[in-house]
């Protein structure tokens, strides 16, 4: 298994790879980077000024997700509104509109940011680099589960080097290739979801932000683009983005993926040997849970992590092990980023053991 975090496609150009400071950030990637999650609502180029005018109700919060308070990350002050989002009294209905104005924001920022990225890069990613290196060095027959924490395409458009069948049938998508498995817990750019408004009402966007504390959303899951005109009136409701707010504390309540896919990858998880970890940090509380239930059988033999540099991984090794309980007897850490390991073929080891 190998599980991607935001540091993966920070790092996932070998043509540029990440700055040293932000300032000295390369012209031509023209703010198109794939940020970390304390950059995310930040717009040094202007690159994002267009989808942050497209959502008035975004303002009022924006200032304090770009200058979070010192001590705090932009994860914490987003828990904070969705506590007051949803209070059990005194909830503040505005906090609940501003906060679906959020979700469409990061919905459309990861669609422009994937889209830009991959033509910047050619669509030559360390994604697609390193799913040719483990495919050399796995049994064909063998799943591979992928799990990535991040909103964007680019794990999507690495498979689709190695005949990976997108399929619309969004219940099967594991299905969608004999060997690599994807998995999304947090959503995706590509999926939303059905609200329970009735089927005749008719919503844009902007509509049902100003509604959203007048619906909830349902289990049905779509692949579909929320934001796109000819698509969003095409179903029995209203649909929304798919994907999850970046909280803090990340509990079961923040997936965001169909049960079927939860239900697979629990299904392939006891069979788990090696995992791989890529600029993931490991704080997700539930998918933690469902690890430590998974290796009580002590499958899990071999760990590798790759984070911003050794020193980064070490941390995370540690975090992992103590968050499942369980410290596999072969762990080993990358000596640089993503961008290293694939270059220099660290991982083909990992692969063939």
């Amino acid at each position: 298994m190998v599980i991607f975090g935001a540091g993966a496609s920070f790092d996932s150009s070998p043509d540029f790879p990440p700055p040293n400071a932000p300032e000295e950030e390369e012209l031509n990637v023209g703010g198109w980077r794939p940020p970390l999650a304390n950059q995310l609502f930040l717009n040094p180029q202007g690159a994002f000024s267009d989808i942050v005018q497209r959502y008035d109700r975004l303002r009022p919060i924006l200032s304090r997700l770009r200058q979070v308070p010192e001590g705090r990350s932009v994860e914490q002050q987003l828990e904070i509104f969705q506590n007051e989002a949803d209070a059990q009294m005194n909830a503040d209905r505005e906090r609940r509109r501003q906060l679906f104005a959020v979700r469409y924001y990061l919905y459309e920022l990861f669609r422009e940011l994937s889209s830009e990225w991959l033509k910047r890069t050619d669509h030559v990613t360390n994604y697609v680099s390193l799913i040719d290196q483990i495919r050399q060095h796995i049994p064909s027959d063998e799943p591979v589960a992928l799990v990535t924490f991040n909103y964007d395409s680019l794990l999507d458009d690495a498979l689709l080097s190695f005949s990976y069948n997108s399929q619309n049938d969004i219940g099967r998508h594991f299905d969608a290739h004999p060997t690599f498995k994807l998995f999304r817990p947090h959503g995706s750019v590509n999926w939303s979801r059905l609200t329970d408004l009735p089927g005749g009402a008719r919503r844009t966007p902007l509509q049902l932000i100003e509604q959203a504390d007048s619906f909830n959303l349902t289990d049905k899951y779509v692949v579909a683009v929320a934001t796109d005109p000819h698509q969003f009136f095409n179903y029995d409701g209203p649909i929304v983005p798919a994907i999850a707010i970046p909280v803090q504390t990340k509990t079961d309540d923040t997936f965001e993926w169909p049960e079927s896919h939860r239900h697979y990858l629990e299904k392939l998880l006891p069979q788990v040997t090696k995992i791989l970890i890529v600029g993931w940090q490991a704080r997700e509380a539930h998918f933690s849970y469902m690890l430590r239930s998974a290796f009580r059988t002590r499958n899990l033999t071999h760990l590798k992590v790759v984070g911003k540099d050794a020193e980064e991984a070490g941390r995370i090794v540690r975090y992992f092990a103590g968050e499942i309980g369980l410290l596999p007897r072969d762990s080993s850490v990358a000596a640089g980023g993503f961008s290293q390991f694939v270059a220099e073929g660290e991982g083909e080891p990992f692969f063939r053991a």
